[in-house]
């Protein structure tokens, strides 16, 4: 197994790997491992393919002092391979550390693949809840239809943004002449948050997100990015990724809360945009924040990425 510096430049590779699963988590995106900065992307990301599958390690970059991992160097990402290859693929990577390749710590790992393996060789870390990380999943069909007795309220917001705002409302693709004007609505919603250190400055982190992603919307065909906009003004925008394995993500959604129905109007109408035959549409985790977890609820998901940390059973 050997490990070089991933790069931009391995996107297609990733992508073709992640096209032989089903796998509808964000741990395998691009724009999520770039634009991230516990990944440390440019100084310690690392890839490798072997035996039919891809691996994915780093160093993580620990930016508050109370977050740490039991991991002594490298955090390794569940072999990229099908469903058949998985425990194959991750006793070879157990054999690889056991050799020299250093602590075996499989970060991000679902619960189904976990089944798959010896348990007799391995272990879930207990001691990390994994609840605020699970990341949210949806049918596009009740994103895109809101149907039901539970999407009436939905159906009311959207109802009355559209009924107030009238011809003077456009929902449409970003462009490059809008970026100051998405700057400026991220702006303006920052200050209306308050930031407590996580992963540093989120803040920062935050409005490199939204740069990177106008940037991939660019570059790539899987990228959409787009606008909610009131009389010239843009009051919302949007932005997410078809994986290759035929799932949707929603990476980014800011709306101006002045205008009544902005958040249910952008998710409605960037799923129908974009989102009608995925398998499934991920709107991300909540961090455990109360106020973003019950958002989330209020569209009734389907199910939930969980994950969970992989040790050896010797270790636990």
């Amino acid at each position: 197994m050997l490990f070089r510096k991933m790069t931009e430049a391995d996107k297609p590779l990733i992508d073709g790997y992640l096209a032989r699963t089903d796998y509808p988590g964000s741990d395998y995106s691009m724009l999520y491992l770039s634009g991230w900065d516990f990944f440390n992307f440019e100084e310690s990301m690392q890839i490798a393919e072997s035996g039919d599958a891809l691996y994915i390690r780093f160093v993580p970059n620990l930016a508050k002092e109370d977050e740490e991992t039991d991991s002594n160097g490298f955090v390794y990402m569940p072999p990229l391979t099908e469903r058949g290859n998985f425990a194959a693929a991750t006793d070879a990577l157990r054999e690889f550390c056991l050799d020299g390749g250093g602590e075996f710590y499989v970060t991000s790992c679902r619960p189904e693949e976990f089944a798959l393996l010896d348990p007799e060789k391995y272990a879930i870390d207990e001691k990390r809840d994994s609840r605020d990380f699970a990341e949210y999943l949806y049918k596009p069909s009740d994103l895109i239809e809101l149907p039901g007795k539970k999407y009436h309220a939905k159906r009311n917001f959207i109802r009355r943004f559209i009924n107030t705002y009238s011809e003077n409302y456009a929902f449409r693709t970003f462009e490059e002449k809008d970026r100051g004007g998405v700057y400026e609505l991220f702006g303006n919603w920052s200050r209306t948050k308050s930031f407590d250190g996580y992963l540093g400055s989120a803040e920062k982190q935050e409005r490199k997100l939204v740069e990177k992603a106008l940037d991939y919307a660019a570059k790539y065909d899987d990228y959409f990015a787009d606008v909610l906009e009131v009389d010239g003004r843009i009051v919302g925008f949007e932005f997410g990724e078809r994986l290759a394995s035929n799932n949707g993500i929603v990476h980014i959604e800011k709306g101006d809360i002045n205008y009544d129905g902005v958040y249910p109007m952008l998710c409605h109408a960037f799923a129908a945009k974009h989102f009608k035959d995925v398998s499934f549409i991920n709107r991300q985790e909540d961090m455990g924040l109360d106020g973003l977890r019950k958002s989330k609820l209020s569209y009734h998901p389907c199910g939930f990425v969980e994950k969970r940390i992989i040790i050896l059973k010797d270790d636990k």
